[in-house]
């Protein structure tokens, strides 16, 4: 029996020892998860650039470890795969951290359009190798990212917010 090709990969990111620390993620048909442990940041591109070349579905979403995206935004995304068209996007900022991390995290997406770490992103495939990739990681591993995609088309607008699973999500 043949398996289905997947429409979405979401792919968790973070360290060896925090995915050990996870539990599985339930998902639906036309979905597939998948763990990428990294050793170090500065091994992150190539990381995810033979993952993401691995796989047969048609969008990625890159979620950080510990956050997961809500039902809503797993239909909605499954959605935007099935219409053949190019998109990139993140997710809204959810509301259980606050302070001011959160607060200046808030500011810098508004004003510089660039997701930050904890809100997660998702893109087409096709989008992805058309840009060359991730780029260089910085403070925010997203933030080259999202300028190559700005130079190719504007984002969807915000999904609803991940759920967030853990403590913290960047430890």
């Amino acid at each position: 029996m043949i398996e289905p090709i997947p429409d979405v990969s979401y792919i968790v990111v973070g360290s060896q020892d925090r995915l050990s620390k996870i539990k599985s993620y339930q998902i639906e048909d036309g979905t597939e998860c998948i763990l990428c442990p990294f050793p170090s940041l500065s091994e992150l591109p190539s990381i995810l650039d033979s993952k993401i070349a691995a796989l047969d579905s048609k969008v990625i979403s890159l979620i950080p470890v510990g956050a997961f995206p809500r039902k809503i935004a797993r239909s909605q995304l499954l959605h935007f795969a099935r219409s053949d068209y190019q998109f990139w996007g993140w997710y809204h900022f959810g509301n259980k951290f606050k302070g001011a991390l959160q607060s200046v995290g808030k500011i810098n997406t508004l004003l510089n359009k660039v997701p930050q770490i904890e809100q997660g992103i998702f893109f087409s495939k096709s989008l992805y190798f058309s840009v060359g990739g991730i780029g260089d990681i910085s403070v925010n591993p997203f933030a080259e990212l999202a300028k190559r995609f700005y130079l190719r088309l504007d984002p969807q607008n915000p999904l609803p917010s991940l759920t967030i699973r853990g403590k913290s999500i960047l430890n």
